[in-house]
C-alpha cells in the first residue's frame, strides 16, 4: 500500500462511472491458500490476476456508481486493508489496458487504434529477438475441434489412462532391454543424408499430433481454442495452437493435464514406435519407427518434458507447485533481493505471496537462467557448424540476449529509477564493487587446480605367467598373493590327449630304431638311411610332445608374489595354451595406467605439482604416485574395457574395433608408480593430478576455445 491514502491525480477519475464489459469473465483461482481472481486479456491471449481486495473494487464496477463511491464503499468493507487512491488508478490502468471496463465518456478511438499500433509493434520486436521461434497463425480450429469434441472425452477417461501407463511401462523395459542396439553407432545414423530427411518429415507430424493432444485437453474441460499455427523452431516449421484458455480453469489438475497432455501423446508415440521398431523387418518402416522414437523421446527429455525451459513441463511445474509466473517472478525476486541487501532499499516487497515460495523462486531463477545458456550454446555451436554464417548471427544474438539486452536494463534503470538517483553514489559503488569481485573471482584468485581421469593397474608384460600347453587344471599350489620363489609350481594342469600322444611317438621311436638296427645288421643302408630320417622327425615330435607335458605344470619364472588373473571356480577349468594365468610381481613393480584425453594431455605434460590415486575397492583411502612416464604416440586401443563408456569409464568405444577395446578418439597413456603393496591387477583406479593454482576464468576460455575448435573443425 501507498503511504498516503489520497492521490493528487483523483479528480481525474472519480466522477468515472465504470462497469466491466459484457464478455469479460473473472475466475476465482487459489495458490497456496490465497484466493486471486482471474481475467483473460482477448486482445495479447495472455491473463491477469488481481487480489481479493482489487476485486472487491471490480464487483462494485456497474456504471452507476462513480469512482468516488466505489472507493469508500470499499473502504466500509475493508477496513484496514481498504487500497489508497493510486492503487484504484492503477487497478484502473490495468483493467483498461486490457480492455475490461468501458465507462460514460465517448471511448477515443484514436487511443485504441495508437494502442492495437503499440501492440503489432511490440509483437514484430518479440519476433526479431526471438528468431528461433516465430509463430505465424493460420486457421482457427475450434470448429473441428467442437465436431470431434468426443474424442478428448474418450482420450482423458480412466481406462485410457491404464492402457496409457502400461505402454509407458512396457516401452521403458523394452528401451532397457534393447539399449546396445538401440545406440549403436548412432551418431552415424542419425546424422546420414538419408535419415535427416526422414526426421524432418516425421517431426512436424509428430508435433502436429502433440499439439492436437493440448487441444482436445482444452476442450475436455470447456476451453476454446482459436488459434492454430506454425512455429519455425530452430527453422523445422512446427505446429502449435494456442491453449492459453486452460489458464482460466478452477482446477489446477486439469490446468496441469492441459500443460502435459502434448508430453503424454508424445509419450504414447515413442511406445507405438517402440513396438513397431521391435517387429518390424530392416527397412523403410523400422528406420521411421526410429526416428519417431527419438524423435518422441529426445524432445520430451530436452525441451517440453524439461521444467527449466518455458514449455509444457515449466506450465505443470507452475501449476503443481502454484506459483504462477514461476519463471518472471523468479528473476524479479533475484532483483528484489538485490535491492534489498546490496542496494540496502528498505522499503522493496518481495514477489513471493507466501513465505513458502521463496525458496522455489530463488533456486529455480538459478537453475533456469544455467540450462538456458547451456541449451543455447548447445543449439549455437550446431547451427553454427552446419550454417556457419547464420550460426554466427544467433551466437551474436544469444550473447546480447544473456549479456548484453541485462547490462542495457541496467543501465536504464540506474539512470531512471527515482531511489537510484536519490542513492545513485551507493548503487554505483555496489555495482563497481561486485563487478571487480566477478573480475578478481574469475581472473585474480589463484584456485586449486586439478585434472581427474581413470586408469587401471597395471604389471610388466615380464610379470606375466602364460600357460604353455592346453590342459585341464588339476590342482592349484599357491594362494593369492602368496610369495614363491623362481622355479616354484604354481599349478599343475593334465591333458590325456597330449600324455597319450608321447605314450604314441614313444612306441614309434622304439619301433624305428629296431627296424633302423635291422637295416644296418643286413647291410640296407639306404633303406636304414630312410628310416633314420623318419626316426629323426618322429624324435622331434617326442622331445616336443614331452616339453608340452612338462608345460603342464606351470613354474613361477622369477620370485615374487602370485596374483591370478582369472577370477572364479579354476579346478578342472580348461586353459588354451598362452592364456595368461597371473602374475609374478615383485617390490615397486605395480603401477597405473592412466588414459588421459586430448582435451588434458597438454597440461598433464607440461604442469603436474603432485598425483594422488584411489583404487576403487578402497576409494575412502588416498594413495602417494608417482607419474614415471609416458607412453609414446597417441593411440585408440584402451588398457581395459573398463575405461570404456560401457564399463564404466569416459570413453566412447569404436563399435568397428570387435577384436580389442578401441576409442573413437586417441587416447594418451602414462604410467604411475604405486607404494608397494597388494592390489589387484586390472582394478579401476581414479587418479588425480595436481596443477600450479590458477583463476578460473583462464579454465572457463580454454574450455569454450577448445569446443568451439572441436565443434567447428579448425
Amino acid at each position: 500500500m501507498a503511504v498516503s491514502l489520497f492521490s493528487p491525480s483523483w479528480h481525474k477519475v472519480e466522477n468515472l462511472k465504470p462497469r466491466l464489459r459484457s464478455h469479460v469473465e473473472i475466475n476465482r483461482h487459489v495458490y497456496r491458500g490465497k484466493v486471486w481472481f482471474v481475467i483473460k486479456d482477448d486482445a495479447s491471449g495472455r491473463f491477469h490476476r488481481f487480489t481479493p481486495e482489487a476485486y472487491a473494487l471490480v464487483g462494485l464496477m456497474n456504471g452507476r456508481r462513480t469512482m468516488n463511491d466505489i472507493w469508500h464503499s470499499a473502504g466500509d468493507q475493508l477496513g484496514d486493508d481498504m487500497p489508497s487512491q493510486d492503487d484504484v488508478i492503477q487497478l484502473l490502468s490495468q483493467l483498461h489496458r486490457v480492455d475490461a471496463i468501458q465507462a460514460d465518456v465517448i471511448p477515443d478511438v484514436s487511443e485504441l487504434n495508437e494502442r492495437y499500433k503499440t501492440d503489432k509493434k511490440n509483437q514484430t520486436i518479440m519476433y526479431l529477438k526471438s528468431p528461433l521461434a516465430l509463430k505465424i497463425p493460420l486457421v482457427d480450429p475450434e470448429p473441428f475441434l467442437n465436431k470431434t469434441a468426443g474424442i478428448s472425452r474418450w482420450i482423458f477417461s480412466v481406462p485410457a489412462g491404464i492402457i496409457w501407463l502400461i505402454a509407458i511401462i512396457w516401452t521403458l523395459f523394452e528401451t532397457v532391454y534393447n539399449w546396445p542396439e538401440l545406440t549403436e553407432n548412432i551418431a552415424d545414423r542419425v546424422l546420414a543424408a538419408e535419415n535427416l530427411l526422414l526426421i524432418w518429415l516425421i517431426y512436424p507430424v509428430v508435433k502436429l499430433i502433440h499439439e492436437l493432444g493440448h487441444a482436445y485437453a482444452v476442450k475436455r474441460w470447456g476451453g476454446e481454442v482459436h488459434e492454430m499455427g506454425v512455429m519455425f523452431l530452430i527453422f523445422m516449421p512446427v505446429p502449435y495452437v494456442d491453449a492459453s484458455a486452460s489458464a482460466a480453469f478452477n482446477n489446477k489438475h486439469h490446468r496441469m493435464l492441459v500443460a502435459g497432455a502434448g508430453i503424454m501423446v508424445e509419450a504414447f508415440i515413442a511406445a507405438i514406435a517402440m513396438w513397431v521398431w521391435v517387429h518390424a523387418e530392416p527397412g523403410l518402416v523400422r528406420s521411421i519407427a526410429f526416428n519417431t522414437l527419438l524423435i518422441a523421446g529426445v524432445s520430451t527429455i530436452l525441451f517440453n518434458g524439461n521444467p527449466l525451459l518455458r514449455f509444457d513441463a515449466y506450465y505443470v511445474l507452475a501449476d503443481g507447485l502454484e506459483i504462477p509466473n514461476l519463471a518472471q517472478r523468479g528473476n524479479r525476486y533475484i532483483g528484489y533481493l538485490w535491492k534489498k541487501y546490496l542496494f540496502w532499499f528498505k522499503d522493496e516487497e518481495t514477489p513471493a505471496y507466501v513465505k513458502s515460495e521463496n525458496g522455489w523462486l530463488f533456486f529455480y531463477s538459478i537453475a533456469s537462467f544455467c540450462y538456458l545458456i547451456f541449451i543455447t550454446f548447445t543449439i549455437v555451436i550446431f547451427v553454427i557448424g552446419e550454417l556457419f554464417f547464420i550460426g554466427v548471427l544467433l551466437a551474436i544474438l544469444a550473447v546480447y540476449n544473456m549479456l548484453g539486452k541485462p547490462t542495457v536494463a541496467i543501465i536504464k534503470y540506474l539512470y531512471k529509477d527515482f531511489k537510484v538517483r536519490k542513492n545513485r553514489a551507493r548503487v554505483s559503488a555496489v555495482i563497481a564493487g561486485a563487478f571487480a569481485f566477478v573480475m578478481a573471482l574469475l581472473f585474480l584468485l589463484p584456485l586449486p587446480h586439478m585434472t581427474v581421469v581413470q586408469g587401471v593397474v597395471w604389471a610388466p608384460e615380464e610379470s606375466r605367467v602364460i600357460t604353455q600347453s592346453s590342459g585341464f587344471i588339476r590342482q592349484i599350489e599357491v594362494a593369492q598373493g602368496q610369495h614363491v620363489k623362481a622355479g616354484q609350481v604354481l599349478i599343475q594342469s593334465e591333458n590325456a590327449a597330449l600324455s597319450a600322444e608321447v605314450d604314441e611317438s614313444v612306441g614309434s621311436v622304439k619301433e624305428l630304431v629296431a627296424r633302423y638296427q635291422a637295416s644296418m645288421g643286413v647291410e640296407r643302408f639306404n633303406e636304414a638311411a630312410i628310416i633314420k630320417q623318419e626316426l629323426d622327425q618322429v624324435r622331434k615330435e617326442l622331445a616336443r610332445g614331452i616339453e608340452e607335458v612338462e608345460g603342464l605344470i606351470i613354474k613361477s619364472p622369477s620370485e615374487g608374489r602370485f596374483y591370478f588373473a582369472m577370477s572364479g571356480e579354476m579346478e578342472g577349468r580348461f586353459i588354451p595354451r598362452g592364456t595368461q594365468v597371473g602374475h609374478i610381481v615383485t617390490p615397486g613393480a605395480f603401477k597405473v595406467r592412466a588414459a588421459v584425453s586430448q582435451a588434458d594431455v597438454k597440461l598433464i605434460r607440461s604442469d603436474v605439482q603432485s598425483v594422488r590415486v584411489r583404487v576403487s575397492e578402497h576409494f575412502d583411502e588416498v594413495l602417494p604416485a608417482e607419474l614415471v612416464r609416458e607412453v609414446p604416440s597417441a593411440q585408440k586401443t584402451l588398457p581395459s574395457a573398463a575405461l570404456s563408456v560401457d564399463g564404466g569409464g569416459e570413453f566412447a568405444l569404436d563399435p568397428a574395433a570387435t577384436d580389442k577395446p578401441e576409442s573413437f578418439d586417441p587416447v594418451f597413456l602414462f604410467d604411475l608408480q604405486l607404494a608397494d603393496d597388494e592390489y589387484r591387477i586390472g582394478e579401476r583406479v581414479y587418479v588425480r593430478f595436481e596443477h600450479t593454482p590458477e583463476p578460473v576464468g583462464y579454465r572457463i576460455y580454454r574450455g569454450l576455445r577448445r569446443t568451439l575448435l572441436r565443434e567447428l573443425d579448425f
